[in-house]
């Protein structure tokens, strides 16, 4: 039996931890061996088992920290070592783009003790500590060092392969399998390009590899350039959700194979109503319920929606946002903003700020709305709130001209309206809230976004992955 490892580099977050139960429910009833690589487990043993899946023999969890035999290994082994030593871990990890920014962060710590000793020390010793602050709050959290990294080191921020290439390796002789035939990364499109990095996909002891790339760069961004992981001598091809980027791709690396998969979602429902679910429904008390929930984003067209609520009549509609607030996305006129908004929101308006940890309890909140709103600015890759709209049967607003506004016109599961127009949304609501539910094309939508979808594609396309013969 071939086995498959699935590795997560980011739990916690609900899109990425549907992908892993949902992959790994699709893989076993194909008939490999499943292997999650990841922080957590993203309840996935639990969805095993409640859908019906037999896991014995055929699903395993390995966590960070158990393939890593402790989850400070890392930082422990560093503490011994003395300056050189470290200065040559950081060239042989970040580059010359680690090397300055540490040159220009420690006189900057050694600075700010210095004037904070100096501070107690009289009014000139006052006078230099306010400097200091000033001097710092200008810096802004050593925004030039970043600054600096982040043109030397591109892959400042991003997850190292050569990390998850060590816990699979790790992981290996926990679950008695020397090498896995093939590795899938969840998410490709924080993950770290540089060579170093691309050495380690092609170690000789790496496994055959591909990944699902949200945001494939070529076919948003041409001139941008391919990713350059994808030229690891071990990359097999890859799974996009966006028809767009096939072909490009294809033409750019013709030794590589692609699949254009479903958009997924996990559509299971809370045991009992969630209290967020019932409080909004409550306090909704009859008025229709508009629902914005996930991440709070910029791009999620939160300055727009604002916007609409105010001239939304507060007596039909209620309106709720649900999801972290990622406050570094917004321009600093949106937060203050979206700040006195959180902190003072209308009467027709429920606000809650913090991931859902269950997915369940998310479909709930979703059940429990009338219209999802998902009116994105400047984004046109795909999305699985379309399929939770159709499987939850909940029709939604999203951006005319776009991948998904394209999918919802399609499809009838919904509207489109312009972004950035809060008149033009507001119209689109009134529609869709006037609506009878059996005229909106759930049904369909729902078929082609299936798990049933994904395991035909993926059985097709694992063949070629693995180097078999597709017949």
């Amino acid at each position: 039996m071939k086995s498959i490892f699935l590795v997560n580099p980011i739990s916690g977050h609900g899109h990425l931890d549907a992908y892993a139960r949902l992959y790994s429910k699709a893989l076993i009833e194909l008939g490999y061996r499943v292997v999650l690589v990841a922080e957590a487990d993203a309840d996935a043993p639990g969805f095993l088992s409640r859908n019906k899946v037999p896991r014995e023999g055929l699903f395993s969890f390995v966590s960070f920290s158990q393939a890593a035999n402790s989850p400070d290994r890392v930082q422990a082994s560093r503490s011994h070592l003395g300056a050189v030593q470290r200065a040559r871990i950081v060239w042989e990890e970040e580059g010359l783009g680690g090397i300055l920014q540490r040159l220009i962060i420690v006189p900057l710590r050694i600075t700010s003790a210095v004037l904070s000793r100096i501070g107690s020390l009289g009014s000139i010793g006052k006078a230099l500590f306010g400097l200091k602050r000033r001097i710092f709050q200008w810096l802004s959290n050593y925004r030039i060092a970043r600054a600096v990294r982040a043109f030397l080191y591109p892959d400042s921020g991003r997850i190292l392969f050569r990390t998850m290439v060590q816990y699979v390796q790790r992981a290996s002789p926990l679950v008695d399998i020397s090498r896995p035939d093939l590795v899938l990364f969840l998410y490709l499109d924080i993950m770290a390009e540089g060579p170093d990095n691309r050495l380690a996909l092609d170690c000789a002891d790496a496994a055959p590899w591909i990944g699902i790339l949200f945001h494939p760069r070529l076919a948003e961004t041409p001139l941008a350039g391919i990713e350059h992981y994808l030229e690891s001598k071990n990359a097999r091809g890859g799974i996009f959700l966006v028809p767009a980027a096939i072909e490009i791709y294809a033409k750019a690396t013709p030794g590589l194979e692609f699949a254009l998969a479903p958009d997924v979602a996990d559509l299971e429902f809370a045991d009992r109503l969630p209290a967020l679910a019932e409080e909004i429904r409550n306090r909704a008390s009859g008025r229709k319920i508009i629902l914005q929930v996930g991440s709070i984003a910029s791009h999620k067209g939160i300055a727009t929606l604002l916007n609409v609520i105010a001239k939304a009549d507060p007596k039909r509609l209620f309106f709720a946002i649900v999801g972290e607030v990622h406050w570094k996305s917004f321009n600093a006129i949106e937060e203050m903003q979206l700040r006195a908004f959180y902190a003072r929101a209308p009467e027709n308006v429920h606000v809650h700020e913090g991931y859902l940890q269950e997915e369940r309890d998310y479909n709930t909140v979703v059940a429990t709305c009338d219209v999802i709103y998902a009116v994105y600015s400047g984004f046109n890759s795909s999305s699985n709130s379309l399929t939770k709209a159709a499987g939850l049967r909940r029709p939604i607003l999203v951006a005319r001209d776009t991948l998904m506004g394209k999918r919802v016109m399609e499809s009838g599961i919904g509207l489109v309206a312009c972004e950035g127009d809060s008149d033009d949304i507001l119209r689109a609501l009134d529609d869709l809230v006037t609506k009878p539910s059996d005229s909106f094309g759930f049904a369909q939508y729902a078929r082609e976004h299936s798990i049933e979808s994904l395991k035909l594609v993926l059985a097709k396309a694992l063949p070629l992955w693995l180097g078999e013969s597709a017949g």
